[in-house]
């Protein structure tokens, strides 16, 4: 694994990775973890729901990876010369499917159900036990699935709105580094409003990242963004959203975050791009084969600044951080902080470096300069599980 020198020159460089833990996923014990394992995987921004228990969460899990780092490092293979990644809070302007959970009343669920919502949802969040069922509002993020699979059509969403007011004590307060704001073409008006709350505060940040789904006059509405907040104090992130909290699902995923990342590129915005949206382990080779991936002389205008894993990151983890949960029969069983397991501590870091590595490593072979710093030993690393492909 290899760290650099700090997230903001990962992201001129064009090696960038930011673990999106999700603007909806509140499950505490899970964002500390996920925060924990990425941190010490070499991740250059964490993002968060902008909650302050779940901004919290996600910084006790920063500050656990870099105790691991300094106390532990070399009986786990990692280096004590661990970087801090930024920690970005996400924002919407108006209605965005990041920002709503499912909802359904299971007493009126047919008896003979078969329950495909249950089966479909990528985070288990759909129960029918008899202490809790329904949708556990913690553990949804609201990607949707289960919506078009229920016989009776009885499940729903419910959206929210960050409020406007909040904004400034948030940056304020909560100690991050960086704020995505989501939006949508047609929502110029709304965003401005938004920007009212944020720019006063903005010379706090590191790092200010916009991000918005591809539609018949995207260009020119990222245009317009962009004059109504110039000039900034921090560098700028387009997030070319494809198709969301989808990377899980199979590998052509990629493809919309891509595309867009291109229309992008070709329009010459000022600032970086980064893709989101479906992002998975196949991202990162189908850049390679475009072309995007900018390589050590920084000389390539049209390539990517960075690449942001949701679902599918947190999808790879799952398996190793289930363990942790103590079953106690109550409704939210506790679950173990990861470093107090090393076993499942050093395969958390082996399989969230074969999702970092990919995009550090083309970029490292060509440095030789101090900027990098081996954190684990390459043996560790293995591939994403097949399982997870559909």
């Amino acid at each position: 694994m290899i760290h650099v020198n700090s997230p903001l020159k990962a992201l001129s460089q064009g090696h960038w990775f930011k673990l999106i833990c999700g603007a909806s996923f509140g499950h505490l014990p899970a964002v500390r973890n996920l925060a924990l394992a990425y941190t010490l995987a070499g991740a250059d921004c964490i993002d968060v729901a902008a909650d302050p228990a779940v901004i919290a969460a996600a910084k006790q899990g920063i500050e656990a990876a870099l105790e691991v780092a300094a106390s532990r490092g070399d009986r786990l293979g990692i280096g004590g010369n661990l970087r801090r990644p930024l920690l970005m809070a996400s924002l919407n302007d108006g209605e965005d499917p990041h920002f709503r959970k499912a909802e359904f009343n299971p007493a009126i669920c047919p008896s003979d159900c078969p329950r495909p919502c249950e089966r479909i949802c990528p985070a288990r969040a759909i129960r029918f036990e008899t202490s809790r069922s329904g949708v556990i509002d913690e553990l949804c993020y609201g990607c949707g699935r289960c919506l078009p699979v229920c016989p009776i059509g009885q499940i729903v969403t419910r959206s929210y709105v960050v409020a406007p007011g909040a904004i400034a004590q948030l940056i304020l307060d909560s100690g991050i580094d960086a704020i995505e704001i989501h939006t949508q073409v047609g929502r110029l008006e709304d965003f401005k409003r938004l920007w009212e709350a944020i720019a006063p505060k903005v010379n706090r940040l590191q790092v200010l990242a916009i991000s918005c789904p591809d539609a018949e006059g995207s260009i020119d509405y990222l245009r317009s963004l962009y004059a109504a907040i110039a000039p900034l104090p921090c560098p700028l992130i387009w997030q070319t959203d494809g198709r969301p909290m989808s990377g899980d699902i199979g590998a052509g995923t990629t493809h919309a975050a891509v595309k867009f990342a291109r229309k992008v590129l070709a329009a010459d915005l000022p600032g970086h791009v980064q893709l989101a949206g479906g992002t998975n382990h196949h991202t990162v080779a189908k850049l390679q084969q475009q072309g995007l991936l900018r390589t050590a002389s920084g000389a390539d205008k049209q390539a990517i600044a960075g690449i942001a894993y949701g679902s599918y990151a947190r999808a790879l983890l799952a398996p190793v951080l289930d363990q942790l949960e103590i079953a106690d029969g109550t409704e939210t069983p506790e679950v173990m902080p990861l470093e107090q397991q090393p076993d499942l501590l050093r395969e958390a870091v082996n399989l969230a470096d074969s999702l970092v590595s990919p995009l550090k490593i083309p970029i490292e072979l060509q440095h030789t300069t101090n900027d990098y710093t081996p954190a684990i030993d390459a043996t560790m690393t293995r591939k994403p599980s097949a399982p997870l492909e559909s």
